[in-house]
């Protein structure tokens, strides 16, 4: 519903011979973008298919499409020729041009980035839904996840380490798991992107989190219970708890989950007074809408589990 405008803002930011959108349906929708039609591609993930166990609550189609994604994307970098990429999920829109970001940071000092933070208790959740990647990067990481799966003792291990909540209580068997196991057992050369706040450049772990994975709180709306964030001139900015007075500028913003999406029209660039009106009502009527279907099923599964 919302992806056109995720797309149109990478598209204002980031130009559209870098922008690649990887997809098996609806390809008239994106005739303005390089589109990749992926169905042909997965055959690269034949190998994972044959070692793959499903451990997760989420359905198997949601949670294996979620490690294909990246064996296919290795695939297009190779027949591609691609040395280096940034890649994000459907939901990350990108607020600011991000090639200044690489050649700045990572060109020949880094293969790539990923988003991590540890509570020091040896917990630890590492994140791809915005990264950028080397060629060697990805090829690495999708052979440690074959070999991982492959080796049953060694998969079996990491299944207890999750069943332990050694990954922030996350227990489903998922990408961000295997990311952060490949993050601490491979050592790959990698940035992470978190730590650039220091710089002043955000890259948002989840809208939904005060906390941003580095140093800084940031000031949640009373309404969405999302960062507040105020839409300047040049960018968007996100207010700190620690010191109210700093205003850190945020690179791309991750709405993860069915409420959060509907305030993606509120942070892309609008075209003039009447474009910015028309967001915010339309991302205040799709929120209003989707937090009554909520409240909705939640008095409903109540009443249902008070029949029992």
């Amino acid at each position: 519903m919302f992806f056109d405008k995720i797309l149109k803002q990478a598209l204002l930011t980031n130009a559209k011979e870098n922008i690649y959108v990887l997809t098996d349906s609806n390809f008239h929708l994106y005739t303005d973008y390089n589109c990749i039609d992926i169905s042909k591609y997965k055959y690269g993930t034949q190998g994972f298919d044959k070692v793959y166990q499903h451990h997760s609550s989420n359905k198997f189609h949601f949670e294996k499409a979620c490690f294909d994604r990246w064996f296919i994307i290795n695939t297009i970098v190779k027949e591609r020729n691609i040395a280096h990429f940034f890649h994000a999920d459907c939901d990350v829109l990108i607020l600011e041009d991000l090639k200044p970001i690489y050649s700045e940071f990572l060109e020949n000092k880094f293969d790539g980035t990923m988003m991590f933070f540890e509570n020091g208790l040896g917990n630890s959740i590492t994140s791809g839904h915005s990264s950028f990647w080397s060629n060697t990067l990805i090829d690495s990481f999708c052979t440690f996840v074959y070999n991982k799966y492959r080796n049953q003792q060694a998969f079996d291990t990491l299944l207890k380490d999750a069943i332990a909540g050694k990954f922030y209580d996350n227990r489903n068997m998922s990408d961000m798991i295997l990311l952060d196991i490949f993050r601490t057992e491979a050592k790959p050369v990698i940035l992470n992107l978190l730590s650039l706040e220091s710089h002043n450049i955000c890259f948002d772990f989840n809208l939904n989190a005060s906390y941003n994975g580095c140093k800084y709180n940031y000031v949640l709306s009373p309404v969405s219970k999302t960062k507040k964030l105020t839409r300047r001139k040049d960018s968007v900015y996100g207010q700190t708890k620690e010191d109210k007075s700093l205003h850190l500028k945020f690179y791309t913003l991750h709405f993860q989950g069915y409420l959060t999406k509907t305030l993606i029209p509120l942070y892309i660039t609008p075209k003039g007074l009447y474009g910015y009106i028309s967001n915010k009502l339309s991302s205040e009527w799709n929120f209003s809408v989707r937090k009554m279907k909520l409240l909705k099923n939640q008095l409903r599964d109540k009443l249902k589990k008070g029949n029992r």
